[in-house]
């Protein structure tokens, strides 16, 4: 089963502000970026995948995320960018994702929903 991480971002995230994220999970990992461009896989060296990073979802609604992720999206207002990072089954990847989250957040403003943080 994977694990899944939303950062909820105010800004739009740029490739600029995805690359830095990436990078503080981990600069020794390869990216991969599959097919039609709407996944990002970051895979260690012998190209198993430990993070997939969705495309950017615009909202637009307001309360939309606050209805999705909770209290934890409370007073947020729109637009907001949902950027959601999928861990594999494989030890240390929940940390990275968590770590490419906040790093996005940090850059741009907004919050991280963790699934352990919000039962």
């Amino acid at each position: 089963m994977t694990y899944d991480v939303v950062a909820l971002i105010r800004e739009p995230p740029d490739q600029r502000a995805v690359l830095d994220a990436l990078g503080a999970v981990g600069e020794e990992l390869l990216v991969d970026v599959l097919e039609h461009g709407g996944v990002v896989q970051l895979c260690d060296a012998e190209g198993g995948t430990l993070l997939s990073i969705e495309e950017p979802v615009l909202i637009q609604v307001r309360g939309e995320a606050e209805r999705l992720l909770g209290p934890v999206a409370a007073g947020l207002d729109p637009p907001l960018w949902w950027v959601e990072a999928r861990a594999a089954e494989r030890d240390g990847a929940r940390d990275r994702a968590r770590v490419f989250a906040g790093a996005l957040v940090a850059g741009l403003g907004g919050v991280v929903w963790d699934p352990e943080e919000h039962r």
